[in-house]
């Protein structure tokens, strides 16, 4: 778990904490999640699509964003266990390098390719985002599927993936931020932070930082997109997916298990309803041609 602040609420974590928490959960999200392990994106209150559905369209949100075609080189930076790179590889013709912190998320990815019949064009390998094993310059696109979410430092981040871009290089990342007033309430906020310590995140930035992160790395931001109002129904089908889960299996890991629990005392008509002090955005970036 993430060691605490001196405000008392937990820290980052350890790329070997992110790591240890999807070798022992992957498989189990992954089935929860309907393939893949990434938030949903539902068109409105009646959309009564199901996680696959959701998740599959968000992956393309992203995808028709990336721009990448054939032959392109296209870096997957926290692949999971494959499910948006190889849809990636297979719309697009590109081709995809996938990297986890995770031996396990790299296992069932490279399993997935290999039945899907893309292990030629898809490749995935064990990784730290923060420390990336290619040369500068090395893809033309990378796409961050809520992988930020767990690195310690946003604007290191970027600037590393600005290194491994090539010049006009794309980004295209989802993250979690937090929205509007700061929350005052203690008790929410202590929920929060427990909710991001059991998925090992790290504390949320905001919508507003991003230029400021882009420019540092040497980034070009072009578009920053909420979709709070789309990707908001994902938390309720976790709780649903967790006891469904435990239904079938009898059981569920303990991190999975504290989620199910939380979700036990949460009116989800109503959570739906609310204004969100928490969401989702899609963040678009390149690098330019020439420094300026």
């Amino acid at each position: 778990m993430p060691e605490t602040t001196d405000t008392g609420l937990p820290g980052a974590p350890t790329p070997q904490a992110v790591g240890e928490f999807y070798d022992a959960n992957n498989r189990a999200i992954t089935e929860i999640y309907g393939g893949s392990m990434h938030y949903g994106y539902w068109l409105g209150p009646d959309d009564t699509s199901d996680f696959a559905t959701a998740g599959q369209r968000l992956t393309d949100l992203l995808i028709g964003r990336l721009g990448a075609g054939p032959g392109d080189e296209v870096l997957d930076l926290g692949c999971g266990t494959g499910g948006p790179g190889v849809r990636l590889a297979r719309a697009t013709g590109a081709r995809v390098t996938g990297v986890s912190i995770s031996a396990g998320d790299v296992a069932l990815a490279g399993a997935r390719a290999e039945a899907e019949g893309v292990a030629g064009q898809v490749r995935f390998e064990l990784a730290d985002a923060m420390e990336l094993p290619y040369q500068d310059a090395s893809f033309d696109a990378v796409l961050a599927f809520e992988s930020i979410v767990h690195l310690p430092d946003r604007g290191r981040a970027l600037r590393e993936i600005a290194r491994v871009l090539r010049p006009g290089g794309r980004l295209v990342l989802t993250d979690l931020v937090e929205r509007g007033a700061q929350e005052q309430d203690e008790h929410k906020r202590r929920a929060v932070a427990e909710m991001l310590a059991i998925w090992r995140a790290a504390p949320m930035t905001r919508a507003e930082d991003y230029p400021g992160f882009a420019r540092d790395a040497g980034l070009v931001i072009d578009e920053i997109a909420d979709i709070t109002e789309h990707t908001k129904y994902t938390a309720a089908h976790i709780y649903t997916g967790t006891r469904d889960h435990l239904r079938r299996h009898g059981e569920l890991p303990p991190d999975l298990a504290r989620i199910h629990a939380m979700g036990e005392h949460v009116d989800w008509a109503e959570f739906t309803a609310a204004e969100q002090s928490d969401g989702m955005i899609i963040v678009v970036a390149h690098r330019p041609h020439t420094v300026t």
